[in-house]
């Protein structure tokens, strides 16, 4: 009798820590990140090694653009990023207001960190800053410059054309 109450306290402990591991899991996958470190942490802690090492053996831009959809699509609508939850509001201090941008942030910090790279957040963020700037530009000056409008849609129509010249030489 006495050995029936060992063996069912050991099946009952298993459980309970396999519970217990399941549990700890979750919490990794549901917790959101507030700041960029954190965000840095929280990968850290659900990206499994086998991935972390492949990760460092791509090239910075190949991981991002591998990554966007996938592991930058899921950080977006995660973490809250459309949604303006507390790690979009930090980045928003920061002078960072879309969502692709911030994904695209943490993400070149995350390989940066597994590289033991620097950040140089604020290269980055005078990236997309002077990107918006220019984007903010070019719309204007499409909507009041009429000169510039159709200089505009002259190269785009040409290089559309261009385009289909090379799209058609290869069939």
């Amino acid at each position: 009798m006495r050995t029936i109450g060992i063996k069912f306290l050991i099946i009952v402990l298993m459980i309970s820590s396999n519970s217990l591991a399941q549990n700890n899991e979750k919490k990794k996958l549901d917790y959101k990140p507030k700041t960029l470190d954190e965000a840095i942490i929280q990968l850290d802690l659900i990206i499994p090694d086998s991935s972390k090492h492949q990760i460092k053996e791509m090239s910075e831009n190949e991981f991002r653009g591998r990554s966007h959809f996938s592991m930058g699509l899921w950080i977006r609508n995660d973490w809250g990023l459309w949604k303006k939850q507390k790690l979009a509001k930090h980045f928003n201090n920061l002078g960072i207001y879309h969502p692709d941008d911030m994904s695209g942030i943490i993400l070149t910090c995350y390989y940066r960190h597994l590289n033991n790279q620097e950040y140089k957040l604020d290269e980055q963020i005078k990236y997309y800053q002077e990107y918006w700037r220019k984007a903010k530009e070019h719309d204007y000056k499409m909507k009041t410059d009429t000169a510039y409008a159709r200089k505009v849609k002259k190269e785009s129509k040409e290089a559309w054309r261009k385009m289909q010249e090379e799209k058609n030489k290869d069939n």
